[in-house]
């Protein structure tokens, strides 16, 4: 076995609730909000239904092979040849994954942080810090994960709690202004973003413990992931309002700058920035170690290890030379990322399960 590491159903928890966050947490109330307006927070409980959905899928999926991985179980499954092209689909999928997360990472400090730093040695300096982590392995990555976890808690608590003097209760209203058909689009757009996306974890269940708890892990996982989300989604809304949340590109960092205390706290938008550091790090830095493990196992290599240098310059050059800029960016999140996600990390995994349950039936005597 190419990784020789166990985690315990806890740090398998903590892992689904930072992957759930990260990303999501600077982009998604924008996304959202475009389709949904005052609405917004609807969307994201119905998206959230469906996530759990996923989750229901990706666990019975993990059951057939628990000691599988995600990778191994298509070749188990579809046989040697379609096995290979399903798992380079998905591995391709978390390649462009990996560069999504890099590009956002470079995005957001080039144009709010540094705003005179190169963007190029910004994504090297995140690139190079994930190689290492992703170098340390499984059971390294989950504990400095739950080093980091009690900041992200506490740093979430002062960021609502100093944010509830500004709410503004009309900005909520009117409910359902645009019907049911705004909402729904939302919530389709917002499934990518980031429930799909928990199929990754497939590439992990074969290396926790706990198996039972696991699966109920992640479940709560998901849903925490999801509430913490969901307080960012309808904080955008009810402080900034529908308008100004769809207008910004990261919303839920200009709730940062809004809180003032007294006239000394104030402009705190570095607790936003510190908690989406933390969680787009462990996400990518996971993305990346799941990515080299998974094409060590297609290639029938003993070591993934070698594998994560070549990667990590393909993900830079694949991340600067993809998209010219943060608008081409946004636009192909916004109208391809959604079901080209649904394709790779609902749709196959779907058949999977089928021609699995399938093939176990015939094997049974």
């Amino acid at each position: 076995m190419l990784e020789k590491g166990k985690i315990s159903s806890g740090e398998f928890l903590i892992l689904v609730i930072i992957f759930t966050i990260g990303g999501a947490i600077l982009t998604l109330p924008s996304v959202l909000v475009s389709f949904a307006k005052q609405d917004g927070w609807i969307a994201y409980i119905i998206a959230t239904l469906f996530g759990l959905c996923f989750v229901f899928l990706y666990n019975k999926l993990a059951s057939l092979y628990p000691s599988m991985t995600y990778i191994e179980v298509n070749e188990k499954i579809f046989g040697k040849w379609i096995g290979k092209i399903s798992a380079m689909l998905f591995l391709l999928y978390i390649y462009y994954l990996s560069s999504a997360l890099l590009s956002e990472i470079g995005n957001f400090f080039s144009t709010q942080v540094l705003v005179e730093t190169p963007i190029q040695m910004i994504m090297i300096l995140f690139i190079l810090t994930s190689l290492f982590g992703a170098r340390l392995g499984l059971e390294v990555i989950c504990r400095t994960a739950i080093i980091f976890f009690p900041w992200i808690v506490v740093l979430l608590f002062i960021l609502f709690l100093f944010l509830i003097p500004d709410i503004k209760i009309e900005k909520m209203q009117p409910i359902f202004e645009g019907g049911m058909k705004p909402i729904m689009k939302g919530a389709y757009h917002s499934l990518a973003l980031p429930y799909v996306q928990l199929v990754f974890f497939l590439m992990i269940t074969p290396f926790v413990n706990e198996k039972a708890a696991m699966k109920k892990n992640f479940y709560i996982g998901t849903i925490i992931g999801g509430f913490v989300l969901f307080l960012v989604i309808i904080f955008s809304i009810l402080v900034l309002g529908a308008d100004n949340t769809t207008r910004l590109t990261y919303p839920s960092y200009k709730l940062g700058m809004r809180i003032s205390i007294g006239n000394f706290f104030e402009r705190v938008e570095v607790i936003v920035a510190f908690i989406w550091i933390f969680t787009e790090y462990f996400k990518l830095t996971i993305c990346f170690y799941g990515l080299a493990l998974g094409l060590a196992q297609l290639l029938g290599l003993q070591n993934y290890k070698i594998l994560l240098f070549p990667l990590a310059f393909l993900i830079l050059t694949f991340t600067i030379f993809s998209h010219p800029d943060i608008v081409h960016y946004q636009n192909f999140m916004s109208i391809a990322w959604t079901p080209f996600s649904l394709t790779i990390c609902f749709f196959m995994p779907l058949l999977l399960l089928m021609v699995g349950k399938i093939r176990k039936k015939l094997e049974k005597p």
